[in-house]
C-alpha cells in the first residue's frame, strides 16, 4: 500500500499555503529552523551554498544626457518679456536654479514645455520669427531629452535607491505591509506615461509626494527574503537528493522511524511553516512588480545598459520561487518513494 503521506502532499502543500501559521516565528526563523530539523533527521549537514549571497545592487538608470544644442543668450531672454515662459527661464538661472535636484529640474522642463507654444505663437504674432523659431528648437531638445530626463528624477534619484535598499533584517517582512507603495508606483508610472505622450501639465507637490514614498517601499526587502529563499531551498533539495542517493530512507519498502520523522518535519514545518510565508511573499512580488515593471518599460530606451542587465537579474531572481518549490516537492517525493 502506497503511503498516505506522499500521496496527499502537494494537496497538503497547497491547502497550507492558503492558511497563515499562527506561531509569533517570523519566514525566515521558519526557513532557519526547516532546513535544522532537515538536516538533522537525514543525519547529513547540508551542503555549502553554491556561490555567496545573491544580492543585487541597484546600478545608475541614467544614459548620459547631452546637453541642448542650442542656447538662448541674455537678449533672447529680454526680448520675451509678456511671456510665462520668461519667470522659468529665470528660475532656471537662478543659482537655486542650476544646483536643483533632477525632480526639480524635470519639473521646469515640463514647465517649460506647457508654456512655450504659447510664448512662440506671441512672438510670431509679433513678427519676431527668429526668435520664434530659436524657441521652438530649444522646445523640441527638451522634448527629445524628457525620457531622460524623467528616469534621472525617479530611476536614478535617492528615492528609487532607498526603495531597493536591504534592510538590516526581514523581521516579520511581508505581513507588515500594504498596499500604499503599490498605489504610488501606479501614480508615477501614470505622471510618466502622461508626460512623455504631450501632456505636460505637472502638480510639484503631488510628484515630490510621490516620490518621497517610495523611501518607504520594500523591493530591497523583497529581494533579500527571495535572495535567502533561492540559496536556502537550492541547500536543501540538493541535501535530500545527496541522502536518497546515499541510502534510502525505506531499506524495505516500508516506513521506518527515519522516514516517520522525514515525513513529520515536511508538514509542520515546510508545508504548515514554511509554505504559508512563500505564499505572502509570492503575493507581494505579484503585487509590486508589475508597476515597477510598468514604469521601467515606459523609460526602457533611456535607461542604462548596466540598469537594464540588473532588473533582467532581479525580475529572473523574483520568478524562481515556484520552481525552487517544485523541485524541493518532487526531490521529497523521490525519497519517500520506496516507503510503501
Amino acid at each position: 500500500m502506497r503511503n498516505p503521506l506522499l500521496a496527499c502532499l502537494p494537496a497538503l502543500t497547497c491547502l497550507l499555503a492558503l492558511i497563515s501559521c499562527g506561531g509569533a516565528e517570523t519566514g525566515p526563523d521558519q526557513l532557519n529552523d526547516y532546513l535544522s530539523r532537515l538536516s538533522n533527521v537525514v543525519g547529513s549537514p547540508l551542503p555549502a551554498p553554491a556561490d555567496e549571497a545573491i544580492w543585487l545592487d541597484l546600478p545608475d538608470a541614467t544614459i548620459t544626457i547631452d546637453a541642448p544644442a542650442t542656447k538662448m543668450d541674455l537678449i533672447d531672454f529680454l526680448s520675451l518679456s509678456g511671456c510665462e515662459l520668461q519667470v522659468n527661464l529665470g528660475r532656471r538661472n537662478t543659482q537655486l536654479g542650476r544646483t536643483a535636484s533632477p525632480s526639480q529640474r524635470l519639473l521646469l522642463d515640463l514647465e517649460f514645455l506647457e508654456l512655450a507654444p504659447d510664448c512662440i505663437e506671441r512672438l510670431r504674432y509679433g513678427g519676431d520669427d527668429d526668435l520664434a523659431d530659436t524657441l521652438l528648437q530649444v522646445s523640441q531638445e527638451r522634448e527629445a531629452g524628457l525620457p531622460g530626463s524623467i528616469v534621472k528624477a525617479v530611476l536614478a534619484g535617492p528615492e528609487w535607491q532607498q526603495f531597493w535598499e536591504r534592510p538590516a533584517s526581514l523581521g516579520r517582512y511581508p505581513t507588515d505591509t500594504n498596499s500604499q507603495i503599490a498605489a504610488t508606483l501606479t501614480q508615477l508610472h501614470a505622471m510618466a506615461s502622461r508626460w512623455l505622450a504631450g501632456d505636460w501639465a505637472a502638480s510639484n507637490r503631488d510628484f515630490e509626494l510621490r516620490l518621497s514614498e517610495l523611501r518607504a517601499g520594500d523591493g530591497g526587502a523583497l529581494l533579500m527574503a527571495h535572495s535567502q529563499i533561492q540559496r536556502s531551498f537550492l541547500r536543501a533539495t540538493k541535501l535530500i537528493k545527496q541522502s536518497a542517493e546515499a541510502a534510502t530512507l525505506c531499506p524495505y519498502g516500508r516506513p521506518t522511524d527515519q522516514s516517520r520523522a522525514f515525513e513529520r518535519i515536511v508538514s509542520k514545518y515546510f508545508a504548515g511553516g514554511v509554505q504559508p510565508w512563500l505564499v505572502e511573499l509570492r503575493q507581494r512580488q505579484e503585487l509590486l512588480l508589475p508597476p515597477i515593471q510598468a514604469l521601467e518599460d515606459a523609460l526602457d530606451p533611456s535607461l542604462s545598459r548596466p540598469y537594464d542587465q540588473w532588473r533582467r537579474q532581479r525580475d529572473q531572481l523574483l520568478q524562481t520561487q515556484p520552481q525552487l518549490i517544485r523541485d524541493h516537492v518532487q526531490a521529497i517525493q523521490l525519497a519517500l518513494a520506496d516507503c510503501r
